[in-house]
């Protein structure tokens, strides 16, 4: 039989595909048993330490015999047509099997999943053969009834619905529980809980206690989630996983009413949610780097929208709102707000600069006084919103030198250079952090030059803005390029991808627009359910009932033995103390493996939180509203347990660690001034009391403990010096003034 040559060439594609799965099968039988041992270590002695027993040139010899055989056996006896949607079967089986078996190597900790899936795989490949004629007739049937309904109508009642049902967490304890076992609720005291908590007693970020998330966040984030359910941590939760899914719902909105297709709104969302709030630096769940999810940006998803309503509609009311956002946003986080003020302005620049834009705004008189007026108003509107919190301090010097001086912290004192990914061979990591400005750079040049040669629609800059908004949001990474970092404003990076995958689209017949619409929502949906973090997240379709616990979808990090005191477990004996804060060595430090469930973890949560009887002390020796000094680890709750407002301006003083642990917490230093503006203000205010840690009352320190705590030491001698102890509590101790 004469065969053409898509023929030949579509029949030694399957040749190959079979030979792949063959070769994974294999792999798969042969890690059932152990390989041969090795001759001894007289061939390459001094690599024999990295050698291992493989069956690597098995396996390899296999594959090419089984595309030989079966490319022969195909040739010579099947003698149709090739069907193609039997070879994307095949493609698909093979491309999940591959998918399955690198999953494995790479969750090596936790492959059950990953295992059992490629055991599926291996079986519906082989049942793919022997059913070939009823699986193309299954197949057919199922794309002819999809193709006829009309998908449209239920469109977005199914994207909102899967929002709601992918973000909601039922119990939102557990995941407060195993923050509080990783990193003991650091992340959660900085970006909101302590200054939201000082904020709720009238003191105010930069003039009564450092912000290292800027103003409005934490002021507004604290009256919410005072008002829902009282101040807590799971209230606190509660109010930002509902923030993150009303983020995500007005984000499907914008993207549809932008690109006028729902399936590529749901793509947006899908790749957003999965880069923003499951990759690796976020690990094992985005929760306990609240930082990183999109409450970051606040309302910048509804200032996007008034940039895209204003550039269709040319109503001056759109670009006001857009004006007013910007502003608000300065207020809300001073970092990225600002990102987006400079991207209003380039706007507003563009209105005048490009013929055409300039054409529609000057035409109207009424228009060109907005146009004028929005060159202000962010300004006008950021002062106002700074003015509605801090009233008279807002004309005050020492005010706006406190609010920038976090500014410089990262880029001239605390930066990461670009190359650490690549240091810790996150190589991944790395590129995606090259590509991402690399697409900001060529779209904003290629639509800049379009725009003013008027060759391409003036909807368009809308794409542009997004770019000038991701480089200018970029910086965080550039000045900070931790690995938590560079996906942190996945959001313009994906909605530019989105943009040019539509502008693609349009060269291509409507039949291939949508099933190429259709491929994206399928790859997305695999990237994100494929996702070890994903498939972790405590969400209401969660395959174990113990997402936090079981070792079936947990991923392990940061060094892949334990999330859980991660951080304490690498503290050598040497630097550790005799005595902990309860007066015992038992430190108790604990794994993963040593909760049976999730309801066992919430409880051992509930205990190392229970400080009633150092909230009593504390109640006892102050007033309902007077500053409290605490010296300890978890400042945060014991004061907000105690009912009182904080007394230092660096507020949390101190990175919290479990009071069972026989060594010092370290200090929570962002500014140079940390040391000298605690001293001073116990100098300065002379309170009667000072509560600090049981442990911090042991001279006998180990040899580190100078250099390494050197600013804690210092704050601790003064107290010591000025300060006797007065009353004892279960882990604090009460120190009083001597004079």
């Amino acid at each position: 039989m004469k065969r053409s040559n898509q023929e030949i060439v579509l029949l030694s594609v399957l040749a190959c595909l079979w030979a792949l799965q063959a070769a994974v099968a294999l792999i798969m039988v042969l890690g059932w048993g152990p390989a041969g041992l090795l001759i001894n270590d007289s061939l390459l002695p001094e690599a024999v330490g990295r050698m291992a027993p493989k069956w690597d040139i098995l396996i390899y010899i296999f594959f090419i015999a089984v595309a030989v055989g079966t490319g022969k056996i195909i040739f010579r006896y099947y003698h149709k047509p090739i069907n193609y949607w039997f070879l994307i079967i095949e493609g698909t089986v093979t491309f999940l099997m591959i998918s399955a078996l690198f999953k494995i190597l790479v969750y090596f900790n936790s492959p059950q999943l990953a295992h059992g899936a490629l055991i599926a795989l291996i079986i519906m490949a082989l049942l793919s053969k022997i059913f070939y004629p009823e699986l193309i007739k299954t197949v057919t049937f199922l794309y002819q009834r999809l193709k006829s309904i009309t998908w449209e109508p239920y469109a977005t009642p199914f994207w909102v619905f899967l929002i709601v049902l992918m973000i909601y967490i039922p119990d939102l304890e557990r995941v407060i529980a195993m923050a509080f076992m990783g990193d003991w609720l650091h992340h959660f005291d900085f970006i909101i809980m302590s200054v939201g908590w000082a904020s709720l007693w009238g003191q105010l970020p930069y003039v009564d206690v450092f912000s290292q998330y800027g103003v409005g966040l934490p002021i507004i984030f604290a009256k919410i989630i005072n008002f829902f359910g009282g101040f807590d941590y799971v209230p606190a939760l509660r109010v930002m996983m509902w923030f993150v899914i009303v983020y995500f719902i007005i984000t499907y909105f914008l993207v549809r009413y932008w690109l006028k297709s729902a399936l590529i709104a749901g793509v947006a969302f899908l790749l957003i949610f999965r880069l923003q709030m499951f990759h690796y630096g976020v690990s094992p769940l985005v929760w306990c780097v609240a930082s990183a999810s999109p409450m970051r940006f606040g309302l910048d998803i509804l200032w996007m929208a008034a940039l895209l309503l204003h550039m269709r509609t040319y109503r001056s009311r759109c670009l006001i709102a857009a004006a007013v956002l910007s502003g608000f946003a300065a207020y809300y986080m001073t970092s990225s707000g600002m990102c987006a003020v400079v991207t209003f302005y380039a706007y507003l620049m563009a209105l005048i600069l490009l013929p055409s834009l300039r054409r529609l705004i000057m035409a109207d008189r009424l228009k060109q006084r907005c146009y004028y007026f929005c060159w202000v108003l962010p300004i006008l509107a950021a002062l106002i919103f700074f003015g509605l919190s801090y009233r008279e301090h807002i004309f005050q010097k020492e005010f706006w030198h406190d609010l920038l001086d976090y500014m410089d912290v990262f880029p001239f004192r605390a930066s990461l250079p670009m190359f650490e990914s690549l240091k810790y061979r996150h190589f991944w990591a790395f590129i995606m952090s090259m590509v991402m400005p690399f697409t900001y750079i060529a779209t904003l040049l290629y639509i800049s030059v379009g725009l003013y040669t008027e060759k391409i629609k003036k909807e368009w800059l809308f794409a542009a803005l997004l770019c000038i908004y991701g480089l200018a949001n970029y910086q965080y990474y550039v000045v900070r390029a931790a690995i938590t970092s560079y996906y942190v404003n996945a959001l313009p990076f994906v909605l530019v991808v989105c943009f040019w995958f539509m502008h693609c689209l349009e060269f291509l017949p409507l039949v291939w627009q949508k099933r190429l619409k259709a491929a994206a929502v399928i790859l997305s949906f695999y990237a994100l359910l494929t996702n070890q973090n994903y498939l972790a997240y405590p969400n209401l379709i969660n395959l174990s009932r113990n997402p936090m616990t079981d070792n079936l979808v947990i991923q392990r990090f940061p060094d892949r033995q334990g999330y859980f005191n991660g951080m304490y477990k690498k503290v050598k004996e040497e630097d550790k103390l005799p005595l902990n804060d309860l007066g015992n060595g038992q430190e108790d430090i604990r794994t993963e493996d040593d909760f049976k469930d999730d309801a066992a973890l919430v409880e051992y949560y509930r205990s190392q939180v229970n400080f009633s009887e150092d909230t009593a002390m504390i109640c006892r020796l102050t007033k309902p509203d007077e500053r409290v000094a605490l010296i300890s680890s978890f400042e945060t709750q014991i004061l907000i347990d105690a009912k009182r407002p904080p007394f230092f301006y660096h507020f949390p003083l101190l990175s919290s660690r479990t009071m069972t642990f026989r060594a010092f917490p370290t200090d929570a230093a962002h500014l140079l001034s940390f040391e000298s503006d605690t001293i001073n203000e116990i100098k300065d205010r002379r309170p009667l009391y000072v509560f600090m840690e049981k442990i911090f009352l042991q001279n006998t320190l180990p040899p580190s403990y100078p250099e390494k705590y050197d600013r804690v030491l210092a704050i601790l001698n003064f107290v010591k010096d000025h300060y006797q102890p007065f009353e004892q509590g279960k882990y604090l101790v009460a120190m009083k003034r001597k004079d």
